[in-house]
C-alpha cells in the first residue's frame, strides 16, 4: 500500500510541476551585464528578441546590414518539452537573391523552469550540446514572465 501512495504522490507531482510550450509564451524580461531586455515567445513558433537597441521582431525584421541587408527575415523557436530541462533553437529564415528560402539555426539552448514566472535559459554560443544548465555561467539569464499571451 505505502508503495501504491508513493507512486501516485510522485507522478501527481511530476504532473503538477512539468511544464508545457503553453507556459513559455509571453513576454519574458531580464538583465545581462546591466542591459534590461526580453524575449517574447508566441504560439506560432515566432520569437521576439529585444536587448541593448537591438530590437529583432521575429515575424518581420529587415537585416540591418552585411550581405543580406534590407531582406526581410523572420526567426522561429522550437523546443522540446518531453524532459525537465527543455533544448531549444532558434532558426533564421529569409529569401535569398533567387527568391529560394534559406534557413539555419543560429543558436541553441536550454531552459530550466523555476517557477510558473521565472526560468533559466542558456545560450549554447560554443556549440557544446550540455544536458542541464551551469548557474555559473556567464551565458545563463533569469528571465521573469513580465505578461502571457
Amino acid at each position: 500500500m505505502k508503495k501504491s501512495f508513493l507512486i501516485f504522490l510522485l507522478l501527481f507531482f511530476g504532473l503538477c510541476f512539468s511544464q508545457t510550450e503553453k507556459d513559455l509564451y509571453g513576454k519574458w524580461v531580464g538583465t545581462d551585464a546591466g542591459n534590461a531586455g526580453s524575449f517574447t515567445f508566441f504560439s506560432d513558433g515566432f520569437v521576439k528578441v529585444e536587448l541593448d537597441g537591438l530590437n529583432i521582431d521575429g515575424r518581420n525584421h529587415i537585416i540591418p546590414d552585411g550581405p543580406n541587408k534590407g531582406k526581410v527575415a523572420q526567426v522561429k523557436y522550437a523546443a522540446d518539452f518531453s524532459k525537465k530541462i527543455i533544448k531549444f533553437s532558434l532558426i533564421a529564415s529569409y529569401n535569398d537573391f533567387n527568391n529560394k528560402l534559406e534557413e539555419s539555426k543560429f543558436l541553441n539552448g536550454l531552459i530550466k523552469f523555476v517557477n510558473e514566472n521565472e526560468f533559466l535559459i542558456f545560450f549554447d554560443f560554443e556549440n557544446k550540446n550540455p544536458t542541464d544548465i551551469d548557474i555559473r555561467s556567464p551565458n545563463v539569464l533569469t528571465l521573469y514572465k513580465e505578461k502571457s499571451l
